[in-house]
């Protein structure tokens, strides 16, 4: 890893919104590639919901196939 490019303490910023939250919130911790990422339950239920619009029946079906 490198220094400096890791989830640290208990306190999380929000990489969308820049809000402060824990873990105990309903918050995810990740990575982008290598890019540590925070997302804050409301930002990460957003961006869920976007995936489940952008998604289709079709890519649904291929998926299976």
């Amino acid at each position: 890893m490198i220094e400096g490019l890791e989830h640290v303490g208990d306190d999380h910023k929000c990489s969308v919104c820049s809000c402060e939250f824990t873990e105990d919130e309903g918050g995810i911790l990740g990575f982008f590639g290598m890019l540590p990422v925070a997302f804050c339950p409301f930002c990460f239920s957003s961006m869920c919901d976007m995936v489940d619009q952008l998604s289709t029946d079709e890519d649904l079906d291929e998926g299976l196939e």
